[in-house]
């Protein structure tokens, strides 16, 4: 099974597309994956910094259905930045240990490449000591990581250049077209499913 986007550099060694109940319905401009580790497994523990957002749904059938269809009966908070530093999210593979990045709110997607920046202190005191649990307490999960790709680099390139002509980060990093084309996403979330197959919504991003 094969998606429309090619997979961004970070997760194609840890990308997997065989379990079709995972792969219905991806948008056009949607990479999609599950998470494998290096050694083949795919029940993780979810390690972070960060905060877990929430908010109030109100408590009429219709929106409480609504809620349940996009976040998970056992929502418990989507995962986010702290008042301090972006989060930083991990998979740890139950079996072996293997910590495999999920998402670094401060170094990936198009608003890091282009527009955001951080201090050494807010990227590197960003201790991963929180583990995350739905509201039903379950912490292994297997993983879908989604990105998306509404910016067409090709045809706004001459956005992204500079002076010179070329393709460089907000960093100073030198790119390409094809770098970006795989790795500047808009958008990125992370859904997590219990070994009984119930989804839980633990983390979603707009990068531009």
């Amino acid at each position: 099974m094969t998606t429309h986007k090619p997979a961004p550099d970070w997760y194609a060694p840890f990308a997997a597309y065989d379990k079709t109940a995972y792969f219905h319905n991806i948008h056009p401009v949607e990479w999609r994956a599950q998470l494998q580790s290096s050694s083949g497994g795919r029940l993780f523990h979810i390690k972070y910094y960060g905060e877990l957002f929430n908010w109030e749904v109100k408590q009429e059938p219709r929106h409480l259905e609504l809620h349940e269809k996009h976040y998970g009966k056992n929502f418990n908070g989507l995962i986010t930045n702290t008042d301090e530093a972006p989060e930083l999210i991990y998979a740890v593979d139950i079996s072996t240990g293997e910590e495999i990045l999920l998402f670094d709110g401060a170094r990936q997607g198009h608003d890091n490449y282009f527009c955001n920046e951080w201090t050494p202190e807010q990227l590197n005191n960003r201790p991963i000591t929180r583990t995350y649990t739905d509201a039903a307490g379950n912490s292994i999960f297997e993983i879908v990581l989604h990105a998306f790709f509404n910016i067409d680099y090709e045809d706004e390139l001459d956005t992204f250049l500079n002076e010179d002509g070329e393709l460089r980060l907000i960093t100073g990093e030198k790119t390409d077209l094809a770098h970006l084309q795989r790795n500047g996403f808009d958008a990125f979330a992370i859904d997590a499913y219990t070994e009984q197959g119930e989804f839980v919504s633990i983390h979603s991003a707009e990068l531009a």
